[in-house]
This record gives C-alpha cells, sequence and structure tokens, in this order.
C-alpha cells in the first residue's frame, strides 16, 4: 500500500493562460478508496495525469508512497495502474489478447495474478475471443480495469471510470473497486457524480483547481452549518425564477423533481413572507419541508462561497 502526498501543486495549459490546478495540496492514505468530486473543468483529470507521470506540475510537490513524481516516473509506473477517462485499449485486439498483452508488459502473467481480477474478468471470459471494439461500454470499463489491475499495482488511479455506463454496471464497477481495495490497493478514482462519493472512505471536492473540502463524505456533511429545504410546485420552472428574485432566498438550485434552497440567516420565519410572495405571483399550492443537506447540497454551498487567498 502507498499514500500520496500533494503539496502547492500547480498546473497550467496555455502558456499559462488556463489555470487546471491552483496550488492544490492533499494527502490520500495509504490502503483507502479515496474520491475525487468535481464537474467538468474542476481539474480532476489533471490531478490523476500528473499522479500516473503523465504531466508535470509546474510548481509544487507530489509523492506516491516514496518516490517524486518528477524524478521517479520510471519507478512509479511499474507500481501503478492507470484507466484514462476515455477508453484506450487496443480495439482491434481482442479481450484475451490486451490482457495478455499488458500482463507480458510487465513481465507476469494472467494467470500470476488472476486472483486479483478474477471478480472482473469472470465476467468477461465468455467474451475473450471479442474484439474490444465491439464490447459495451460496461464491458470496456470492466476489461480496461483488468489491465490497469494484471500486475498487481500498489496504486490504482481511475479518471471518471463509470461515465456513460447504466446504473447496472455502475452499482457493478463501485463493488468491484470496494473489492479491490481489500486487497490492499491504494484505489483514486475521479467523477463527476455526487452520489458516487457516500462510496468513498474520504473525498476531495474540487472546483475551478481548487480544494473546497477533503474528508469522509459523513464528515463534511455534518460539519455544514446551514439549514436546507425542499420546495415543489407544479410549475417548476416560474417557482424557480421567482425565488431566486426574492431577498430572503439565499441560494437556490434544481434537485431533481424539486429545488433546493437556503434562507438568509436559516430564518425560518421568512416562510411566511414567501407563501404570500409565492401566491402574489400565481405560485399557491406549493410545497417545501426542511431537509437534511446531503454531499451535493455541501458542494454548491462551498462552490459559491469567496476563495480563501
Amino acid at each position: 500500500m502507498v499514500g500520496i502526498a500533494i503539496n502547492q501543486v500547480r498546473k497550467t495549459y496555455d502558456k499559462g493562460k488556463t489555470l487546471a490546478l491552483d496550488g492544490l495540496s492533499l494527502h490520500i492514505h495509504p490502503g483507502e478508496l479515496f474520491g475525487i468530486i468535481g464537474p467538468d473543468g474542476a481539474g480532476k483529470t489533471s490531478l490523476l495525469r500528473i499522479l500516473a507521470t503523465l504531466l508535470l506540475p509546474d510548481s509544487g510537490s507530489c509523492q506516491i508512497g516514496p518516490w517524486d513524481v518528477s524524478r521517479d516516473f520510471r519507478t512509479i509506473r511499474h507500481n501503478i495502474g492507470y484507466m484514462p477517462g476515455r477508453f484506450s485499449l487496443y480495439q482491434d485486439l481482442s479481450v484475451h489478447e490486451n490482457l495478455s498483452f499488458f500482463a507480458k508488459l510487465f513481465n507476469t502473467s494472467i494467470q500470476a495474478n488472476y486472483d486479483l481480477i478474477r471478480d472482473v474478468f469472470v465476467q468477461l471470459e465468455p467474451f475473450s475471443d471479442r474484439l474490444a471494439g465491439a464490447l459495451s461500454g460496461g464491458m470496456k470499463q470492466k476489461l480496461a480495469l483488468s489491465c490497469a489491475l494484471i500486475h498487481r499495482p500498489k496504486l490504482l488511479l481511475l479518471d471518471e471510470p463509470t461515465t456513460g455506463i447504466d446504473a447496472v454496471s455502475r452499482k457493478e464497477f463501485w463493488e468491484m473497486l470496494q473489492r479491490i481495495r481489500s486487497q490492499g490497493i491504494t484505489v483514486v478514482v475521479s467523477t463527476p457524480y455526487m452520489n458516487e462519493a457516500s462510496l468513498c472512505d474520504r473525498v476531495a471536492l474540487m472546483q475551478g483547481g481548487r480544494l473546497l473540502a477533503a474528508d469522509s463524505p459523513a464528515h463534511i456533511v455534518q460539519q455544514f452549518p446551514r439549514k436546507r429545504w425542499r420546495v415543489a410546485h407544479a410549475r417548476m420552472y416560474p417557482l424557480l425564477l421567482a425565488l431566486r428574485r426574492h431577498p430572503a432566498v439565499e441560494s437556490i438550485y434544481p434537485f431533481g423533481e424539486e429545488h433546493h434552497l437556503g434562507l438568509v440567516n436559516d430564518d425560518d420565519s421568512l416562510w411566511a413572507s414567501l407563501t404570500t410572495y409565492l401566491e402574489a405571483e400565481g405560485l399557491g399550492g406549493f410545497w417545501y419541508e426542511r431537509i437534511a443537506p446531503d454531499i451535493e447540497d455541501v458542494f454548491m454551498a462551498l462552490m459559491a462561497a469567496p476563495a480563501k487567498p
């Protein structure tokens, strides 16, 4: 097992015009399943590519176990498995040929580490002669995961592995990650899906290359002091626009079939004036109730907060 120490890492593109990572500092413990959570453009892929020694940071330092990503990249590459966001295996090779190729690259064999990939590969074996390019999205991800694991790495890096696959495959994939973690492999996975945060031991919430929070999902939510409410009406979009205009509403955003909102100073008594206001706007008959904030509520609040100097 290896841990990761990231200290004030900065990365830009286009000769410094585009900022990807803004002085990011983060510690990932050995043997944990760690999630990097954030929308597109948060810096997740840049961070994973630096950890995979495919990019160099502009400044700052990054250690994987005892190894520095800038100096010890050859050693690091033998000790990590990396699964990029885009399927990058050889599409004109079969499932078995891809797996055999990656095993030989690391001077091992499928048989030597079959116990590690068994739970994943057992679902692929019926299609072992099928070309990788002909697999479904979920099966492609399972093949890519098998190839990333075949040399028994100390660290597994996964860049948005569940994007674009169905809900059943996504659930199976996270169950496989839990089993991999139980074998003593540190797993770092990025995702834009907030509901996947609860499946990790700890998470880093990122936005615009900045770290918003890093802790267990439960502890991040517990540390959030603000009240949250959910509100709904038959006319959801007019409701959203009307509440955005009211000075008592501090924040509001769509959340499935309802809106989540926060009130100025967490003042519950403001609902009396809100009710009068919405009725005057032709939006009577709405309903609301107090809810416990979840990780997405916290993320939205942190994202709206002023950046710390």
